[in-house]
């Protein structure tokens, strides 16, 4: 009997698949659509504010597969015009990855001294001087722009699973479409790394997820979140001074943040961006 089924190439493939993904102009969002194009997916709607970054995300993987579409998740008319923008390229996307984010503001009290922590009274004018506006501006993006994000692409999902073959007995199924949400291990951080801000947005984030995953449950459509810890990126490089080689050896980074003492490889986002990809049903 063959075993050509249990290859890895075919139990993670995304062969012929079409994604759209936010923030794909850089970082984390870039990774993931070079690994797909790379992989064989046929089409990768890569969104973004800035054009330029969108562009050279898109050189660098097989020529036509990566496709940059500007667009500011915050507004709903830019969300819309992408949406029309990518429904006259594709008739439907099985799988949206939701990833556009912002650090926000640095928002973490000064670190205890010899003498203990500084006085309350330092630690209320730092973080009272930040704006409301930089709060919420972080909410914003990481929240409310992750939410409509969902509901924008919610038709081509929908028509992906239209398109799905009938079960038949003894025959897996193909996947049903699928939202995938970039969170953070910042979540579920009792100390901020940067800033409260981040922080509460991503454990929003984490809470849209499972919201989400319920509400489209009688549409199956599969709503699952991903928590990276430190990567590098355009957003994290000065915990890396800049190096984006460096971090990833053990013993990089203290225990006390980062258990593993390194940061995360490229190739291990890829695994599980993949990994989730190829789940045969379930939310």
């Amino acid at each position: 009997m063959s075993q050509a089924h249990l290859h890895a190439s075919e139990l993670f493939s995304v062969k012929g698949r079409v994604a759209v993904i936010t923030g794909g102009g850089s970082g984390l969002g870039s990774i993931m659509a070079r690994a797909l194009a790379v992989n064989g997916a046929s089409k990768v709607f890569i969104l973004g504010r800035r054009e330029e970054a969108l562009r050279n995300t898109a050189s660098q993987g097989p020529e036509g597969i990566i496709i940059p579409v500007q667009c500011d998740v915050t507004s709903k008319e830019s969300l819309d015009a992408a949406y029309k923008s990518i429904a006259e390229k594709t008739d439907y996307v099985e799988v949206l990855f939701v990833n556009s984010g912002i650090n926000g503001p640095s928002m973490v009290p000064g670190a205890p001294g010899p003498d203990g922590p500084p006085p309350l009274t330092e630690v209320r004018e730092k973080l009272y001087s930040i704006p409301m506006s930089e709060f919420n501006k972080t909410m914003d993006v990481n929240v409310t722009g992750a939410y409509y994000t969902i509901l924008a692409f919610l038709p081509l999902l929908e028509a992906a699973n239209k398109r799905r073959p009938a079960p038949q007995r003894g025959v897996l199924t193909p996947p049903t479409a699928q939202v995938i949400i970039t969170s953070s291990i910042a979540a579920f951080n009792r100390r901020p790394a940067h800033g409260i801000a981040y922080n509460v947005s991503k454990a929003a984030v984490d809470y849209l997820t499972k919201a989400c995953s319920t509400m489209m449950l009688p549409y199956h459509i599969r709503v699952n979140g991903i928590a990276p810890g430190l990567y590098f990126s355009e957003m994290s490089q000065s915990y890396f001074g800049g190096d984006s080689t460096a971090g990833i050896s053990e013993g990089e980074f203290p225990a006390e943040i980062i258990p593993l003492t390194r940061s995360g490889a490229s190739k291990t986002l890829r695994g599980s961006s993949f990994g989730l990809r190829a789940l045969p049903r379930g939310s």
